[in-house]
């Protein structure tokens, strides 16, 4: 099976209706993931199939999450769930946001050799970022702590903004442990296909 047929099967699975450009798209997206990755470490993981289980498909269990236009991925890493989405949803507008310098020029290449006209590419500290208040979700996949992230993000989006944390099994304790500046309003299991891991997704709103 092609990695063609292996995204858009797990996509299928999820419920989500890719269209070929698309996936070519996030093919291609892969395929500088891992070679960029032999030179500069961007992610753990090898394995171009894992890769496309537990870092394409994972992000692509978000999708239904997007609502809004204005996005910002916050400690994107290499673009996970952010230009994932951004491939996706070509209409709406993402902020990549990573504190290293490594990872924000790999995803300004792949911008630019991808042709991804709705991202814009932030190399700096989250509590820096000039644009507060304006995003309609402010998504995180690899904070430490739904505390850590809340208390810096919070500014983040509009009044009516929500936080789209990704976690992995249920987070109770982290849960208790959020400022009382916020509300869960959503907590939902994440379902990708080949992954046998708990995976959840947990919404949440500034408290008015």
């Amino acid at each position: 099976m092609t990695h063609f047929d292996t995204i858009q099967k797990g996509a299928l699975e999820m419920g989500a209706s890719l269209s070929d450009e698309t996936i070519q798209t996030l093919v291609h997206y892969l395929a500088m993931l891992e070679k960029w990755n032999k030179a500069y470490n961007l992610t753990a993981i090898r394995d171009v199939e894992q890769m496309i289980t537990l870092h394409l498909l994972d992000s692509l269990a978000t999708l239904p999450y997007i609502t809004g236009e204005k996005i910002i991925d916050v400690g994107t890493e290499s673009g996970l769930p952010g230009m994932i989405l951004a491939i996706c949803y070509p209409d709406k507008q993402f902020t990549l946001l990573d504190s290293n310098g490594k990872k924000t020029r790999f995803l300004t290449q792949v911008k630019m050799e991808l042709g991804i006209n709705n991202v814009t590419v932030a190399n700096e500290r989250v509590e820096k970022h000039a644009h507060q208040g304006e995003y309609d979700h402010v998504i995180s996949r690899a904070f430490a702590s739904l505390q850590d992230m809340i208390n810096w993000t919070l500014p983040l989006p509009k009044e009516t903004g929500n936080f789209l944390a990704m976690k992995g099994v249920y987070p109770s304790d982290e849960i208790a442990a959020l400022p009382k500046e916020v509300d869960v309003i959503l907590t939902e299991p994440l379902n990708v296909p080949n992954i046998q891991a708990e995976r959840h997704m947990v919404v949440m709103t500034r408290k008015g």
